[in-house]
């Protein structure tokens, strides 16, 4: 349900095609929502056939064609109705690697602070790419409020994040002394 406001919401911003839609997934949404290329594609065919989006097609020489979307009045309106009129539901976080420190007292200390570095590292390539994000983008008078706030709330998912594994890391060390 989330994904085709998704895409109205950044279709709205301006013109856009599948593959830039799925590349903003990839870089700009990953902290609050993730979808695949055939979900996008999916969605964006079922809301053209709706009449939310139109598309045109791009004909490039030498490169595949493309198409552009662009969404339409009643696409705009359902957006608006969503924005302002359906209920917020409660947040869900899908973490595998919660999942995995669920069964942390399978490993040892040194296996538990292992895996927990390894997200320390991801997280802080992935908050200094959001950071670098920003900077390049806030200077754009295009930078929507909207673009800021979800950056921004990555930036702080990312340093919870790694101020959560820096804990367990400290907590996973005094139990390992006192065993």
């Amino acid at each position: 349900m989330g994904l085709k406001y998704a895409l109205l919401g950044l279709i709205s911003k301006k013109p856009q095609t599948g593959y830039e839609l799925y590349t903003i997934f990839k870089e700009r949404m990953i902290y609050f929502w993730s979808s695949t290329h055939s979900q996008i594609y999916t969605e964006l065919n079922k809301m053209e056939r709706e009449e939310w989006i139109r598309s045109t097609y791009i004909y490039q020489e030498g490169s595949p064609n493309k198409k552009l979307y662009t969404i339409t009045q009643k696409g705009e309106e359902h957006l608006l109705h969503w924005l302002l009129s359906d209920k917020i539901k409660p947040a869900k976080i899908k973490d595998e690697f919660l999942l995995r420190a669920s069964a942390f007292h399978l490993l040892s200390g040194k296996e538990i602070i292992h895996l927990l570095d390894s997200i320390i590292e991801r997280e802080q390539r992935v908050l200094e790419a959001t950071r670098k994000w920003q900077q390049d983008n806030n200077r754009d008078e295009e930078f929507l409020i909207g673009d800021f706030v979800t950056a921004e709330y990555g930036v702080m998912y990312a340093e919870m994040y790694i101020m959560w594994c820096e804990k367990v890391k400290l907590e996973v060390s005094r139990r390992s002394r006192d065993n």
